[in-house]
């Protein structure tokens, strides 16, 4: 039982991933809950899963060769963690990071990311009117195996 829903949880994340590096939107969407909060590295962050949709747009357009690169994938209810690399034509390609995001009922509920080496501020960058310090819902770092040298 428990890994049906570990693999129906990695399962979403993986649209997420694939949708994300389509710059689908509405495919992005589909898969966040109504609450849905998103944390950059700087533990800033936005909540709400349409003012997260808009600051995708924006990043799109901002930098269309936005892409992440998962290595590798685990769950530990209720999250999955993956690590890998994030590619961007505004801020370099193949920094490494880590995400954790948070599943609620086959959703995703909260997305936390965190990068090597001073990442750009997104959420203050893409969404300056509605972006909020997220220190009190922001966890620490996870720790995976590869990850551990930032």
């Amino acid at each position: 039982m428990v890994w049906r829903r570990a693999r129906r949880e990695k399962d979403v994340v993986e649209r997420f991933v694939a949708a994300l590096n389509a710059h689908d939107p509405e495919g992005v969407e589909a898969l966040l809950t109504e609450d849905f909060t998103y944390i950059d590295s700087w533990r800033e962050g936005v909540s709400g899963r349409e003012l997260v949709i808009e600051g995708l747009r924006k990043l799109v357009a901002f930098d269309p060769q936005f892409g992440i690169e998962v290595d590798s994938m685990d769950w530990r209810d209720p999250c999955v963690l993956m690590s890998g690399r994030v590619n961007s034509s505004r801020f370099g390609t193949g920094r490494r990071a880590v995400w954790q995001v948070t599943m609620r009922d086959g959703k995703m509920a909260q997305y936390q990311a965190w990068a090597e080496g001073g990442p750009p501020p997104l959420s203050r960058m893409l969404s300056p009117d509605v972006v909020r310090n997220m220190a009190d819902k922001a966890g620490e770092r996870p720790e995976i195996a590869d990850s551990a040298d930032f």
